[in-house]
């Protein structure tokens, strides 16, 4: 039985922190013996998760959430594990579950100011109008500020946008109006996904083999989605407002956790795991997110990911770019290497640049193109590159990553 409330020691954060997930387990599994607690439970169980072992983060989730089943943690994990086995429906109704205990969007409460970044509310405040529209409800039903106030707060975000330098601007906003640019009313869009989500193609084979080809590690996949699976997955971006955590250089994600998934996302990664099983056989879903660019602001700047195989692909309309052959990713040949840490090749706590220079890496840039998928060796440096979108709601550029991990039971 779980009594204790303990924290995961400093010890083994610093393992963790460090990527020493095998050194980290062993600590985690003696003390969930000994002293468990739904920290530690849900520690172990994203250890052993990120090292392949489902069945026993399964069973440490399952203990953490019977522990304390409003525990968002533990639920998230429950979530990812039963995704990982490929549980979809188990693991769907354990994201929801999450979700109502997060509690995103709820009625804003007190009035003092808080502070939102300025590429936040003015996405907040466009998705809110464009739900409105799209919905033919009232104006000011989902974001209760007059017309006029609205358009002068958008013409203001955008000129500070516009001025801002490689980190966009914070802003103390307050009451009611201001809670809802920064927490808005949570939309979670819901469709039953079609019979079939990838595309029906014979060149599978040459897709695994371009990823093994001398030094490459990557495979362009042009129309990865069906029309119907494509124009799904752009309504639930759309219409979901869950897009809550904003980056300083002005782009905004979606995780699970934030109410990102869908049963149509899982079906996606189950079906890929099945069209390239020389890639993918012995894979599992790990995790996966979006991220919405705001126009002419900076992408994700160089970085590798946690991942063996990772799967990146966009889905705004091609009419969005501005500068066609452009806005995709640029990829090196070169991967972080096994002693550096997470925030060493994440964060950039170490010049990437001048490692890359020094092993003579070589870049590739692949052009943004709607429903163009990247299959790549996740530890590779990669990067957005420049970009250039049409302004308005719908015609900013976004993406969808999703990772694949090698299971071992």
């Amino acid at each position: 039985m779980v009594r204790s409330q303990a924290p995961v020691p400093e010890e083994i954060t610093s393992r963790i922190v460090a990527g020493r997930y095998g050194e980290a387990a062993d600590a985690l599994r003696i003390l969930a013996r000994s002293e468990p607690s739904v920290a530690v439970l849900v520690a172990l169980a994203s250890m052993t998760l990120q090292l392949g072992e489902l069945a026993e983060a399964k069973e440490s989730a399952l203990a953490a959430v019977a522990a304390d089943p409003r525990d968002h943690a533990a639920r998230v994990m429950l979530a990812r594990t039963r995704t990982a086995l490929d549980e979809r429906a188990a693991a769907l109704a354990d994201f929801r579950a999450a979700l109502e205990i997060a509690g995103l969007g709820a009625t804003p409460a007190g009035t003092g100011p808080i502070a939102v970044h300025a590429h936040q509310a003015l996405h907040n405040l466009e998705q809110l109008v464009y739900l409105e529209r799209a919905d033919k409800l009232a104006p000011g039903t989902l974001l209760p500020v007059p017309a006029g106030v609205r358009e002068a707060a958008q013409r203001r975000l955008n000129q500070l946008l516009d001025g801002a330098g490689s980190e966009a601007p914070t802003l103390p906003m307050g009451g009611h109006h201001g809670r809802v640019l920064a927490d808005p009313p949570l939309v979670v869009h819901d469709e039953a996904p079609p019979a079939r989500c990838l595309n029906p193609r014979n060149d599978w084979s040459e897709v695994v083999r371009a990823f093994g080809g001398a030094g490459s590690g990557v495979a362009c996949v042009d129309d990865l989605l069906t029309r119907e699976a494509l124009g799904q997955l752009q309504r639930f971006c759309l219409r979901s407002t869950v897009w809550r955590r904003p980056y300083p250089q002005g782009y905004l994600g979606a995780n699970p956790e934030s109410g990102f998934f869908s049963p149509l996302l899982l079906q996606i990664a189950a079906e890929l795991r099945q069209a390239v099983p020389g890639l993918l056989a012995g894979h599992h879903l790990n995790y996966w997110w979006s991220f919405v660019c705001q126009h002419q602001r900076p992408g994700i700047d160089i970085h590798a990911d946690q991942s063996d195989i990772s799967l990146n692909f966009w889905i705004t309309p091609d009419s969005a770019n501005l500068e066609p052959g452009t806005g995709g990713l640029d990829v090196w040949d070169v991967a972080a290497p096994d002693d550096w840490t997470f925030e060493d090749y994440n964060v950039g706590s170490r010049d990437i640049h001048a490692f890359l220079r020094q092993q003579g890496a070589r870049q590739t840039s692949f052009a943004y193109r709607e429903n163009r998928a990247l299959l790549f060796r996740g530890t590779i440096f990669h990067q957005t590159a420049a970009t250039r979108f049409a302004e308005g709601f719908e015609n900013r550029r976004r993406n969808v990553t999703m990772l694949f991990r090698r299971t071992r039971s």
